[in-house]
């Protein structure tokens, strides 16, 4: 598993360590779990997550330099955010999302994960 996600990553010259593909392949495994007590995603088989989910919120990196802070403004499930966390620990990532169980299930599996990111509850224009 992963191994589409891991190539792309060494394209994008970051290097897949094995705590990173654990970070991924839990929060891919929780997104699943949980997802079935709510409505995370429609996107449930592990290779989509990998593609639709994973490889998708990492294309930023082919098109823009990022550097510095995040704010993922509609986060929902953490996409593109958290997988960009994960991929990229240097950055400031900020999660804002309006809907208070899919906020709640970020701050829940964020340190699980030992990922660190910045989680609000608010609509965008009130932030």
């Amino acid at each position: 598993m992963l191994e589409r996600l891991h190539e792309y990553l060494t394209k994008q010259n970051i290097t897949p360590t094995d705590e990173m593909m654990n970070r991924f392949r839990k929060f891919s495994d929780m997104l699943r779990e949980w997802n079935e007590k709510i409505n995370l995603t429609a996107i449930t088989e592990p290779s989509e997550i990998e593609l639709k989910h994973f490889i998708d919120s990492l294309t930023i990196l082919e098109t823009r330099k990022v550097h510095g802070s995040v704010i993922d403004i509609g986060c929902g499930a953490g996409f593109p955010s958290f997988p960009l966390k994960i991929a990229r620990p240097d950055l400031d990532v900020t999660l804002l999302d309006s809907l208070g169980k899919r906020m709640a299930w970020l701050e829940r599996i964020l340190p699980e994960l030992g990922v660190e990111a910045e989680c609000v509850t608010a609509r965008a224009e009130e932030f």
